[in-house]
């Protein structure tokens, strides 16, 4: 190897792990991806009413809680609160659509994204395609790639979110195709094809869109990260730490950009100098989080499943009164 090569070895892999860091984008692209692929696993055996009411109950109310607890943060440190035209489009996640300021230090603007892809994927679910016609899926998303790449983008009200519906469902997309991968359904030269696809499309949507992050390589270390994943799954051991983190993986998302900086704020009256300021917030937001997901997450997702099974016992009571 040439001393040429051994100096470009470690940009390499500083421009792969700092893109897990800056602005979070490997981290999102990861996000995506595993999305697309647990949802079309759940779609298998999830009808589709099952399937809106367990994301309603499971996303709503810990987010409903937190964009309330932010705004009375802010009205505890400035004195004025939302206005209910800002607050309630925030909290029905239809914020785009009237051009309303994100809230949770902004970290929102995937979760808006989740929404339309349930949505979308939902309605395949109804016509039968994630379950039934496979072999028209890969399809449908391909096209449905494309005509994101070519559409205007949505009017998001944050200028440094321009574009980023169509730039970012793709790997949701792509999530899809991973999995219709591991079930058969697809050709490893397909997945790679639209894997290639969606590059080309992010960094083609990126120079127009959002130019100043071409060179962070956001999609490459997501992308190569999730497939490792992905494929030594099944050899992944199943600790109680990783187990719980991944139990607070939803409260942390939501709370961590804007209680960190409150929680700083209070601790650095109290001033405890014996412990660092950063390992203090650490610590004092993981307690928020764990707390969040017990009381707000965790009842929430049991609430869903008291209303479906009401739902479904009032479905089949009315079947037999037909009968």
């Amino acid at each position: 190897m040439t001393s040429e090569a051994l100096l470009i070895v470690p940009d390499f892999i500083k421009v792969f792990v700092f893109a897990f860091f800056y602005v979070g984008g490997a981290g999102v692209v990861v996000f995506f991806l595993v999305s697309g692929y647990i949802i079309t696993h759940v779609l298998q055996t999830e009808h589709p009413i099952e399937f809106f009411v367990k994301r309603i109950f499971r996303i709503y109310p810990l987010y409903v809680a937190a964009v309330l607890l932010e705004a009375v943060s802010i009205y505890y440190m400035e004195g004025t609160g939302p206005d209910l035209k800002i607050i309630i489009p925030q909290l029905l996640l239809i914020g785009d659509f009237f051009s309303t300021p994100y809230s949770l230090g902004g970290v929102e603007w995937t979760l808006r994204i989740e929404i339309i892809f349930y949505v979308f994927i939902g309605i395949l679910r109804c016509l039968n395609v994630v379950d039934g016609h496979k072999k028209a899926l890969p399809w449908i998303l391909i096209f449905s790639t494309l005509l994101l790449g070519v559409l205007a983008p949505p009017p998001f009200v944050d200028v440094f979110l321009r574009g980023f519906v169509s730039i970012n469902c793709p790997f949701l997309f792509l999530g899809v195709f991973f999995y219709l991968k591991e079930v058969k359904q697809i050709s490893l030269i397909t997945l790679l094809g639209f894997t290639l696809m969606v590059l080309y499309q992010y960094y083609y949507l990126f120079s127009i869109y959002q130019p100043n992050f071409e060179r962070w390589h956001f999609a490459e270390a997501g992308i190569i990260a999730f497939s490792l994943l992905w494929r030594f799954q099944v050899k992944l051991p199943a600790a109680s730490a990783v187990s719980f983190f991944s139990g607070l993986t939803y409260s942390i998302y939501l709370f961590h950009k804007w209680a960190w900086d409150l929680i700083e704020a209070v601790l650095s009256q109290i001033s405890i100098p014996l412990i660092h300021l950063n390992i203090q917030v650490f610590f004092i937001l993981l307690l928020l989080c764990w707390l969040m997901s017990r009381l707000v997450e965790r009842p929430g997702i049991k609430l869903g499943r008291v209303v479906l099974k009401r739902f479904q016992k009032e479905q089949f009571t009315g079947a037999l009164n037909a009968v």
